[in-house]
């Protein structure tokens, strides 16, 4: 149980109540908290607790802890943590990443999969959100990095809030908290944690920015590192918002996989704002996680408000005809796309797959030339050349099985029969893909505008209630 210490309203200088105070909290759901045992995670599980204690709820709070089996001590140090749970009544679990790692990347592979365990473990639990000990000096840390690099949009920084799948919030309530003053929480507690080495091991470039950092003028430098992020983050929330309102003002979806905007967007006097509009649907029609690059947009922005012509970026064909711009996706000689239907997964950037209905050896690919001639009559008189219906169509997707259970899809030269095309409108849901991983809460107007133009499901409720919590 709790020492007394730990149930005041101020524990050693840092109040629970207003650490919580903007997050919503639905009644009679759990939230995990991302616990490895080190000094963030560990000061999140202590407020945590005690902000759970002050208003009734003993059962609403989970632990867990992610075993990466990449060093000797990790299943020890998640036992730790277990024990410690236990000792405060906390549930706790242990979530292990199976399976071979791969050679290089390591960082980013384990951050992966410790979002889609993290993500697994909240759904099957019926969590309302999962809450992570990122921290100020993480901020300023990752400003750094993305300073370095030159990141435009990246210099906002961590997000406040980050949708994982398009279902489970990842929450991040001590970004305006010092590592330091967390260590202070901890310390007057008498509480111990666990310092990882590979935070020391200057093959990493986040260990080499927090060396660089170090010095007697760190603190002063984590701050104008800060106030830069706090700046750029506005900045991104604000150019977001009038880039969402000109896609709401200018692109419609008139036939599947096909995004007309008027070529007005193009001539908008909010040139910012529309080229980011622009990138954002490029990004959604070629299934690309990221926006294309900044400068290559812009150079086919400029040339199509000029004058009409064709070309292509991020996986997505443009055409411009007259006061129109179309946009689909690009199908290059030979790809398919085609891959097993396991329920959840994302297919060409663009689908999600449901588990409703999905027959045994279902594989989903892209419908190809054959059936999406037979598939554009359903769109004569749309208003759309028949040859840019029949180019968007070739590219959606259709299922096949390994098997046909009583001839239910035929193949027809080439292609496979509309019943393809009818059964991958019943299993698989579209996507606004920039989105369909992560969607920073930076970045929730662009995104919603995204999901209404090609029908997405709707985005679970931020559990902030100002929606950048910034």
């Amino acid at each position: 149980m709790p020492s007394s210490q730990s149930e005041e309203r101020h524990i050693h200088h840092i109040d629970p109540q207003r650490v919580f105070a903007s997050l919503t909290f639905p009644p009679g759901r759990p939230v995990i908290a991302a616990v490895s045992g080190g000094s963030d995670s560990m000061a999140l599980l202590v407020l945590l607790d005690s902000f759970f204690r002050s208003h009734g709820r003993v059962n609403g709070l989970i632990a867990a802890t992610v075993d990466h089996g990449l060093r000797p001590d990790s299943a020890a140090e998640a036992r730790r943590v277990a024990a410690f749970c236990a000792a405060r009544g906390i549930p706790h679990r242990t979530l292990a990443w199976q399976g071979p790692k791969p050679g290089t990347g390591v960082p980013a592979a384990a951050r992966e999969a410790r979002h889609r365990l993290l993500a697994d473990a909240a759904t099957a639990s019926g969590a309302a959100m999962v809450l992570t000990g990122h921290t100020a000096t993480d901020q300023a840390e990752t400003i750094a990095m993305r300073r370095q690099r030159g990141e435009g949009r990246g210099l906002a920084g961590i997000a406040p809030a980050t949708l994982h799948g398009g279902a489970v919030w990842f929450v991040r309530p001590l970004l305006s908290l010092s590592r330091a003053a967390l260590r202070g929480l901890l310390v007057g507690e008498g509480l111990s944690w666990i310092d990882d080495p590979s935070n020391e091991q200057l093959a990493y470039e986040r260990a080499r920015v927090r060396q660089a950092l170090a010095g007697a003028d760190e603190n002063d430098r984590a701050e104008d590192l800060l106030v830069q992020g706090r700046r750029s983050s506005s900045e991104r929330i604000e150019v977001g918002g009038r880039a969402a309102r000109l896609i709401d003002r200018h692109a419609s979806l008139p036939t599947p996989g096909l995004v007309r905007f008027e070529a007005g967007l193009l001539l908008d006097e909010d040139d910012v704002a529309a080229l980011l509009a622009f990138r954002l649907l490029l990004a959604t029609v070629g299934g690309r996680e990221h926006l294309p690059e900044a400068e290559r947009a812009r150079e086919t922005f400029q040339r199509l408000a000029s004058a009409p012509g064709r070309g292509s970026l991020g996986g997505a064909v443009v055409d411009r005809r007259s006061d129109a711009v179309f946009l689909h996706r690009e199908v290059r000689a030979g790809w398919t796309g085609a891959k097993a239907a396991a329920p959840g997964t994302v297919w060409d950037g663009r689908f999600r797959i449901t588990a409703r209905g999905l027959p045994p050896g279902a594989r989903v690919g892209a419908a190809g030339q054959a059936l999406a001639a037979i598939e554009a009559g359903r769109f004569e008189g749309c208003g759309v050349p028949p040859a840019l219906v029949r180019a968007a169509l070739a590219a959606e997707p259709v299922v096949s099985l390994e098997e046909t259970d009583g001839g239910i899809l035929e193949e027809t030269g080439g292609g496979v029969s509309p019943v393809g095309a009818d059964l991958a409108r019943a299993l698989l849901v579209r996507v606004p893909s920039p989105y369909a991983g992560f969607l920073p809460s930076f970045d929730l107007a662009p995104a919603e505008a995204l999901r209404k133009l090609v029908s997405a499901d709707e985005f679970p409720p931020s559990p902030w209630r100002s929606h950048n919590a910034a």
